[in-house]
């Protein structure tokens, strides 16, 4: 049972040296002493993941800058940005179709990725990025999330959900956004609108979004005259 135990514990350190995230080794557990320190060594973390962060197709690095863009704007408009940090995502999914959508289809069809024509195998293909982030930003990582869930608490544990801790949550409210989620047992550690995933066809780009602890929608990207020209509005959204 040991020796098992300690396999788990080698497999884990070696998880978060190879992510690239062997800051987290110091801190097996947050608390009111190490809580400053560990946000400092998650930002240099993100720092330097920023400053050697190139996405290679030139019109994915577009649509998502122009995203960031779009989120300073919504947030300056709401003024609800209170926290020191904001925080994305690490990776985003990208489901690349090597094909054109019919776009009248595709929204009487509940938008696109819903609606997909017939396609080839190598017509798709799955692969993830990195966003580009402001300096002071933070990339959140499953690691890092897990550490941050334990010291706020009211997590699902063998079908119980344990108690939250209120004076840990507003501690860390101070340095980023913390929402409870929707369903119990889990936490949004993330500056909304987020974006969840990306669909990417030859003229048409889908950026799946959640823009809050519980909504969510789609933005489209329309080729017209050679450019994706983004449509002011979403094309679906939708509410848990």
């Amino acid at each position: 049972m040991k020796d098992k135990i300690l396999l788990t514990l080698l497999l884990s350190i070696v998880a978060i040296y190879c992510s690239g995230q062997s800051f987290l080794v110091k801190y097996p557990k947050l608390t009111d002493r190490n809580l400053g320190e560990f946000f400092k060594d998650w930002e240099t973390y993100s720092d330097s993941v920023s400053s050697c962060n190139i996405i290679k197709d030139s019109i994915l690095s577009d649509v998502v800058n122009r995203e960031l863009a779009a989120f300073k704007d919504e947030n300056k408009r709401q003024n609800s940005i209170i926290s020191q940090y904001i925080v994305f995502p690490r990776t985003i999914e990208v489901e690349r179709y090597c094909l054109d959508v019919d776009t009248i289809m595709a929204k009487s069809s509940q938008g696109f990725p819903v609606y997909i024509p017939d396609m080839k195998r190598e017509q798709y293909s799955v692969d993830t990025i990195t966003p580009d982030i402001p300096r002071g930003g933070l990339y959140l990582t499953s690691g890092i999330r897990k550490v941050l869930s334990e010291f706020a608490g009211g997590l699902k544990k063998e079908n119980v959900i344990t108690e939250i801790n209120k004076s840990n949550v507003k501690k860390l409210k101070k340095y980023i956004p913390v929402a409870y989620g929707h369903w119990g047992g889990y936490w949004w550690f993330v500056s909304f609108p987020i974006i969840n995933g990306i669909c990417y066809s030859d003229n048409l780009i889908a950026i799946m979004r959640r823009t809050s602890w519980c909504t969510g929608d789609v933005i489209w990207y329309v080729k017209e005259n050679g450019k994706f020209v983004r449509r002011p509005q979403p094309v679906s959204a939708w509410i848990e």
